[in-house]
């Protein structure tokens, strides 16, 4: 065989596996970051071809009120300098980056409302923000005054992955005890059942630190999530009694499984 059709079977065999392990990943801190600093260079952008135009003097008046572009203009550069300030690794500025996705909304909303087909710095400007809102669990642009934006920085999401694994070195012990008390559960069910939970635990501190690294976690968070459920059967199969241990658990995994919008079920 050729190295020509021997490279194109290889692909041919690769595609079905690369095809079903592709996940959406959840963006990191610096890459929320960066994405902020793409936001303010982009406002500065637009900004400045509004003066060019001398659109920042106009006046909007509508049947709810009426807007000076300026002012409007230096509130939307207040709310950029706001989540700059704010976005930290245990704190992620969700009130912040909400009031200045309202701020985007109200531009990119007004917009759709005349028919008027702005200049291009703004639709590049538009695409970031909207970026940032799904970050966030926010559809863009944001329409309604109930909304909230949800997100967990990775300071804090690690935390949460922490709390798992603490609660799965608790799992063991309380497991082994109830299996144990169980004469029905014979030794091979009782150590598989210990092997899953130790791989568990080490799946979390894996996540965990993925998080405090700032590297992709979406594979393993969808690993962690599936060993929870099967441990889960696994101790209703046996009769083994919900242990407190489940409790900080499936909290933990709620906050990860909403983090990378991934179903717990």
């Amino acid at each position: 065989m050729s190295c020509r059709r021997l490279y194109a079977a290889l692909v041919l065999a690769l595609l079905p596996s690369l095809g079903s392990a592709a996940t959406t990943e959840r963006l990191t801190d610096e890459q929320v970051k960066k994405l902020i600093q793409d936001i303010d260079i982009g406002y500065d952008t637009w900004k400045k071809g509004l003066e060019k135009e001398n659109l920042d003097d106009a006046v909007i008046t509508s049947a709810e009120r009426t807007i000076r572009v300026k002012s409007f203009l230096e509130d939307f550069e207040k709310a950029i300098d706001g989540v700059k300030d704010r976005f930290k690794p245990d704190y992620a500025a969700s009130p912040e980056v909400l009031a200045l996705l309202r701020r985007g909304s109200d531009v990119e909303l007004h917009n759709r409302r005349q028919g008027r087909t702005p200049s291009s710095e703004w639709p590049a400007l538009a695409t970031k923000l909207g970026t940032l809102a799904a970050a966030y669990g926010v559809g863009w642009p944001v329409q309604s005054m109930n909304v909230q934006a949800s997100r967990l920085n990775d300071g804090e999401l690690a935390a949460r992955v922490e709390q798992v694994a603490k609660g799965a070195k608790a799992l063991q012990g309380e497991t082994e005890k109830a299996a144990r008390a169980n004469k029905s559960i014979d030794k091979a069910a009782r150590e598989s059942l210990k092997r899953s939970i130790q791989g568990f635990e080490q799946k979390a501190k894996d996540v965990q630190a993925r998080l405090k690294e700032d590297r992709p976690a979406s594979v393993e968070v969808g690993q962690l999530l599936s060993q929870a459920r099967a441990i889960k059967e696994t101790q209703g199969k046996l009769s083994l009694p919900a242990t407190a241990s489940w409790q900080g658990i499936d909290a933990g995994l709620e906050a990860l499984a909403r983090s990378f919008d991934m179903a717990r079920s």
